[in-house]
């Protein structure tokens, strides 16, 4: 299941709980998707413990079954929308933040049952990091490594026709509208520069550590 399917389903179940006088009609415009594929949506939310109905006579969606709780009680619901909230964080201004929420989502994903727990964790990452941060898990931690450590590092860099390589000295990684950038010393003849996370195709550790 690709992460752009996960969160639409992560967004259904939401929207079921904070607005249930929903018709299925305005839910499928919400998610812009087909009435048919709505339903599918549906049978699969159900596999994963999350049972849900229309009932007209009460005009809006009713749950059937919401069966796997985390720790302190919190509903799988509820770990859905703590995901798409710090995915919101992710595409902000405060990078503490968001990956303070990403710190504490990763301790609870692996509390899900059986095969949930690596599904929902793989996930969180692409949601999180890849959709949110815009940058690829893998470049995502080689720089909080590097920045954590204070290595010294060569990036490869996506450059206009081939890749261009760089040798920094991380510093931090921030967020500036909406997109992921790596402050590093080394980008530019004076004082620090930005990178964005996006353009950078690997991460290279150096022997070295930053003065």
């Amino acid at each position: 299941m690709n992460s752009r399917r996960l969160a639409r389903l992560m967004g259904i179940i939401c929207e079921i709980k904070s607005h249930p006088r929903h018709t299925p009609e305005e839910m499928c415009r919400r998610f812009n998707i087909s009435r048919r594929q709505f339903y599918k949506d549906r049978e699969d939310l159900a596999r994963l413990g999350f049972s849900f109905h229309y009932d007209r006579g009460r005009g809006g969606f009713v749950l059937s079954a919401e069966k796997v709780r985390l720790v302190g009680g919190m509903s799988m619901a509820d770990f859905f929308a703590l995901i798409l909230a710090v995915k919101g964080l992710a595409a902000g201004s405060d990078f503490g933040l968001a990956y303070a929420g990403l710190r504490g989502l990763r301790n609870l994903a692996p509390q899900l049952p059986g095969e949930r727990a690596a599904e929902f964790s793989q996930a969180l990452e692409m949601l999180v990091i890849q959709d949110g941060f815009g940058c690829r898990p893998d470049i995502f931690q080689s720089l909080m490594d590097a920045v954590s450590q204070g290595q010294r590092s060569v990036l490869l860099i996506d450059g206009a026709g081939e890749d261009q390589s760089l040798t920094v000295d991380p510093r931090r990684l921030v967020l500036h509208k909406g997109a992921l950038y790596l402050e590093a010393d080394g980008l530019q003849p004076s004082g620090p520069g930005l990178v964005a996370a996006s353009r950078i195709r690997k991460v290279i550790p150096m022997p070295l550590y930053s003065p």
